[in-house]
């Protein structure tokens, strides 16, 4: 005998919201537990950091959250937690602790103390394993940023090279693009309206906007390639073994991925980019600095907010 069509619905819906795979509630968890995730990484007090928990732990339902991160001695220590964490005996809520890594190195892990009596379905739990993937990858960047920001050569605000480190390593890869026969390509970012920002927000905020952006355009990039800051709302990108055409491509990457960021109290930014590349090692590094800051300029003069790339002609 078959059941009404009207109970067989009904199951079906019922079985959703059981497994999470109704999609619009997917979208909206997806939306708010990333909307979290990008709220923390880009907290740039305590208080905003506070917020960023709250709104971590509400898009997970859960009653506190915590990250740990691997110290010097090899231990996980608490780098930040919100929330109720102790409970009384008997209590049986758990702890759902998920792995950050960065690559195949563990670098911390994301804690959820759940409610009384809560399961978590398929659904959250594939979404927040993803999250702890991109959390994970990120947290390592900045941990890293923090780390080489006292190292000599290094930009004190973003921890990346400073400008004479970037000048430096530019003769290197022209020295081995040379000898190999290698292409090398080169782009220069600029924050668009970035004195704008300082004045409307103040210095301080647009300090963090900088190691924003340096975060962002970090991860955006290979682990051969090379980003220093240059000055101001500048900085300087190498692309080892990079012709003119994949250069041009990253750029738009980096550009795509400043955009869709969005930044603490300011929101969304744009950034110009010029690119370029050596032809196989042919031109010399003033050469080749100098077509990207032509092309930098260009872009500029084109209405910012894109990407616009010139061949080096060779200085005689």
């Amino acid at each position: 005998m078959s059941r009404p069509r009207g109970d067989v619905a009904a199951d079906r819906s019922q079985r959703a919201d059981d497994d999470g795979t109704d999609p619009g509630a997917r979208r909206r968890a997806s939306r708010s537990l990333w909307a979290a995730c990008e709220a923390l990484l880009s907290a740039a007090d305590p208080r905003a950091l506070a917020r960023a928990l709250d709104r971590l732990a509400e898009a997970c339902d859960c009653e506190g959250v915590a990250l740990h991160v691997v110290g010097p001695d090899g231990t996980f220590q608490p780098w930040c937690a919100r929330g109720a964490w102790r409970t009384a005996p008997g209590d049986l809520r758990g702890c759902l602790s998920v792995p950050l890594c960065r690559g195949e190195e563990r670098i911390g892990t994301l804690d959820l103390l759940g409610r009384p009596g809560q399961s978590l379905h398929p659904g959250q739990m594939s979404l927040i394993r993803t999250a702890a993937g991109a959390l994970g990858a990120a947290l390592g960047a900045r941990l890293e940023l923090q780390r080489l920001r006292s190292e000599p050569g290094r930009d004190p605000l973003t921890g990346l090279p400073d400008a004479r480190a970037f000048h430096a390593r530019l003769e290197n890869e022209m020295s081995r693009a040379r000898r190999h026969g290698y292409p090398l390509g080169l782009a220069f970012v600029d924050l668009d309206h970035f004195g704008a920002l300082n004045q409307r927000y103040g210095r301080a905020v647009g300090d963090a906007v900088l190691a924003e952006a340096a975060l962002v355009l970090r991860l955006a990039l290979r682990e051969s390639d090379l980003i220093a800051r240059m000055g101001g709302d500048q900085f300087g990108v190498l692309l080892p073994e990079t012709d003119l055409n994949p250069a041009r491509r990253c750029g738009e990457r980096l550009r795509h991925a400043l955009e869709e960021h969005r930044f603490a109290r300011v929101g969304r930014l744009s950034a110009s980019i010029g690119v370029t590349a050596s032809p196989r090692g042919g031109v010399e590094g003033i050469e080749l600095v100098a077509s990207g800051d032509q092309a930098l300029a260009l872009a500029k003069k084109s209405g910012r907010r894109r990407v616009k790339a010139i061949e080096p002609a060779p200085v005689h």
